[in-house]
């Protein structure tokens, strides 16, 4: 009798489990095509789902897959799918290249405001990019096994004063930071982010700060004007150095000339600023204490300034060492076996 009331009170159990596992899988299958027609409609509407992937580069001269907006289908998200049609998520696939967007298309005049962007910068990035090749055919292999610049560049937003044009520079060769007149703000993140990994892991041996003349964040400083947060705050960094030097800049009688004057004194106060941080101060400290391994202390610290309407860099002398005796008490963090020494030619 035992076996046989086990039986019957175990058939309902597995009916009700059997049941249930039933109503589950209907569950999921309706899940999956909620997800397929969820998928289907994000590649129509051109929206990224999981891990926006795009169709494999071609070979150069070889026709596009699609084009931009109404000249192409959907962008597939993935590399491919499975025997299910179901989108794989699993994967990265290298994008188009910009120039090879619009290609296949009507007559250039047809593209939209954002098609005819993509076509300008594409083609100017393969004009380039073939001119690399004939002119260094392993730079980019080069570039690929990473970064080792000697030099980081502090220099301002200005369209103009592209460090890399100023002293045609390659590729790999300085590591810039650049924001509106040039600053060195103690405070900001970002540039003692750029200053920290520069110095402590790509270890630069040069720090260079570039203003240039006609700056438009000088000028506005030089003005009692409120332009507005979060400017009005950066640019109160530049009203101080102006606060500092007020006797000398106001003797200037010429206005452009004491604008040209402004210009040198922010670029040396941030200077200034660069040595005051910890990242700079450490780094000198130590690589100045090890001549068995360096030639002197570094990095070394540059002012500089740009003149726009003749293109020529020119240097603006710091005296480091006498400001290494006037404000050691204040700012030194750290000592090292002729600290002052090792400025002299800075």
């Amino acid at each position: 009798s035992g076996p046989s009331s086990l039986s019957q009170v175990s058939t309902p159990c597995v009916v009700a489990a059997m049941a249930m596992a039933l109503a589950m899988r209907r569950a999921l299958g309706q899940l999956a095509g909620c997800r397929r027609d969820f998928l289907g409609q994000a590649c129509a509407a051109g929206v990224a789902v999981g891990r926006p992937t795009l169709p494999r580069m071609r070979p150069a001269g070889t026709a596009p897959a699609s084009a931009l907006g109404a000249r192409g289908g959907a962008r597939a998200f993935a590399s491919g799918k499975d025997s299910k049609d179901e989108v794989l998520l699993d994967s990265w696939v290298c994008p188009d290249a910009l120039y090879e967007a619009t290609m296949g298309g009507d007559e250039e005049t047809s593209l939209d405001v954002d098609q005819q962007f993509i076509h300008d910068f594409g083609r100017r990035n393969e004009v380039w990019r073939q001119r690399v090749l004939r002119e260094d055919p392993d730079l980019f292999t080069q570039i690929k096994a990473g970064q080792s610049p000697k030099y980081l560049w502090i220099g301002c937003s200005d369209s103009r004063v592209a460090a890399e044009n100023m002293i045609d520079a390659r590729p790999g060769e300085i590591f810039v930071h650049r924001n509106v007149a040039n600053l060195v703000v103690n405070t900001d993140f970002n540039v003692r982010a750029v200053l920290k990994y520069a110095i402590d892991y790509l270890k630069v041996e040069h720090v260079i700060v570039c203003g240039h003349y006609d700056c438009g964040g000088v000028k506005a400083a030089f003005k009692n004007q409120d332009h507005g947060d979060p400017l009005e705050s950066w640019l109160a960094n530049i009203r101080d150095v102006y606060r500092y030097h007020q006797e000398e800049l106001e003797a200037i009688i010429n206005e452009e000339e004491r604008h040209k004057r402004f210009v040198e004194l922010n670029v040396v106060e941030q200077c200034l600023n660069l040595f005051k941080t910890s990242d700079v101060q450490r780094r000198r400290a130590h690589t100045g204490s090890r001549p068995d391994k360096f030639d002197c202390a570094f990095p070394r610290v540059h002012a500089m300034v740009f003149e726009p309407s003749d293109g020529i860099l020119r240097r603006l002398p710091i005296d480091w060492k006498e400001y290494i005796k006037k404000y050691r008490n204040v700012y030194q963090l750290y000592d090292a076996d002729d600290f002052v020494s090792s400025y002299e030619g800075a």
